[in-house]
């Protein structure tokens, strides 16, 4: 993602009532489909939660005919329908008559709960990425902020977690590159690195993800030697998964390999999580356009490989000139929120892949576009729509920038919005999420 002048990293909530949070909970409970007025046709075969179903197949549920708008799994239509274009998976054909239905609706009170109840908005990962290199101590090589106006640790005792944001339970450290097994980190030698910050990380109860590449960096890894290095340097309780930005810079071959020494780790440590992240854009104009060559080879080395634990992080930002061939435009300008949601409903098209694996990296204040501007009320919109349709995850980058200033162009260290205040967006999501 993005980076610092002297060592080039690169990208991995203010004030906010309640209210959103509400309101993404309850969009999250089941609820009675609006049905439109359709002459009675037969039922298509009843839903099951187990099946898969592609765009443009039909499913019934309750006396009710739905389409799906891309493949699906697991999704109910009677509590995931809305208009084309909604961002839902089904949409409402009517009613019907015939055996498509299903039991009534007021079943017996010792009749058991559903079986795939939706998440609350609290089961969402959310963890902000921290480059490591801004204001890192390079003495004692630990991580630190100044995104609160005082230079800080990161986690422990005095740190901007324990007194600014002691809610945030989860953090993505970027960048490791270099080989696997003798990695660094902006120049610190990876097991430096660990040594220093892990054990705070495990002691504060912090979830992290180890995040590898980015826009100026390479990550590769060729043996499974050295990937069982990285991740044992790395490994405590709190370790939850591994992230691969890649940006460029890896030949065929080489990305293959790091996809095939994920599989191994995925064997060694099947409960960690391995995300790609990967650069998108968010075409509006129903051409689908979203990834570029190299996220087009990942994502499809990624499926050919029998990986399960994994899912495909989408840079959400720097689209380039405003124009529904890139994003989803308003006013003249892209609109961050609205496009990140465009930028999954591509990917779902595109690949098949499933909102369950898909999460949302957007740049919080001023993108390297400076007329992209991601916005406290765009983080509405991408929590209300992650948590409603279940993606993995939401992310931001990053946690140095957020805190205000004037400059009116992206920087490492702000978000270049004066108005704002200092973890403003790290609140905005926390809140928005129920955290």
């Amino acid at each position: 993602m993005r980076v610092n002048a002297g060592v080039r990293s690169r990208l991995v909530f203010g004030s906010c009532t309640g209210t959103l949070g509400v309101a993404i909970a309850l969009a999250l409970t089941a609820a009675v489909p609006m049905r439109t007025a359709h002459a009675a046709t037969a039922c298509a075969a009843a839903w099951n939660a187990g099946s898969v179903y592609n765009g443009g197949d039909v499913a019934s549920e309750n006396g009710v005919n739905y389409k799906a708008n891309w493949w699906t799994q697991g999704n109910d239509p009677a509590s995931n329908s809305g208009a084309a274009g909604s961002g839902q998976p089904w949409t409402s054909q009517g009613s019907c008559d015939g055996g498509g239905s299903t039991p009534p609706t007021d079943p017996p009170p010792t009749d058991p709960p559903p079986s795939n109840p939706p998440p609350g908005a609290g089961d969402l990962f959310f963890s902000p990425y921290k480059d490591i290199t801004i204001n890192l101590d390079w003495n004692t090589n630990i991580m630190s902020s100044l995104v609160t106006g005082t230079r800080l640790p990161v986690v422990g005792s005095g740190s901007v977690v324990s007194t600014a944001v002691p809610n945030l339970g989860a953090i993505t450290l970027a960048f490791a590159s270099g080989e696997c097994g003798s990695e660094n980190w902006g120049g610190v030698p990876g097991q430096a690195f660990a040594d220093a910050n892990i054990k705070r990380l495990d002691d504060a109860g912090i979830n992290y993800v180890v995040s590898t590449g980015g826009q100026a960096g390479v990550f590769s890894c060729g043996s499974a030697t050295g990937m069982a290095q990285f991740v044992n340097r790395y490994n405590s309780s709190h370790l939850v998964g591994i992230d691969f930005d890649i940006e460029g810079g890896q030949t065929p071959a080489q990305l293959n390999a790091l996809v095939s020494q994920a599989v191994y780790a995925e064997s060694v440590h099947p409960n960690l999580r391995f995300s790609f992240t990967l650069a998108t854009l968010a075409a509006s104009d129903g051409s689908f356009g979203g990834l570029n060559s190299t996220g087009d080879a990942v994502v499809k080395a990624v499926k050919a490989s029998g990986l399960k634990n994994y899912t495909i992080n989408l840079m959400t930002m720097d689209y380039g000139a405003a124009g529904t061939g890139v994003c989803v435009v308003k006013n003249g300008a892209c609109d961050m929120g609205q496009s990140a949601v465009q930028a999954v409903l591509n990917l779902q098209h595109t690949y098949g892949i499933p909102a369950s694996q898909i999460e949302i990296t957007p740049m919080i204040g001023v993108n390297d576009v400076s007329s992209e501007v991601f916005t406290t009320a765009d983080i509405d919109t991408v929590t209300n729509y992650a948590a409603t349709n279940k993606l993995a995850g939401v992310h931001f980058w990053s946690l140095d920038r957020d805190t205000p200033c004037s400059q009116g162009t992206a920087s490492p260290t702000c978000n270049s919005l004066p108005s704002t205040t200092s973890l403003q967006y790290t609140k905005r999501f926390l809140s928005n999420l129920g955290r």
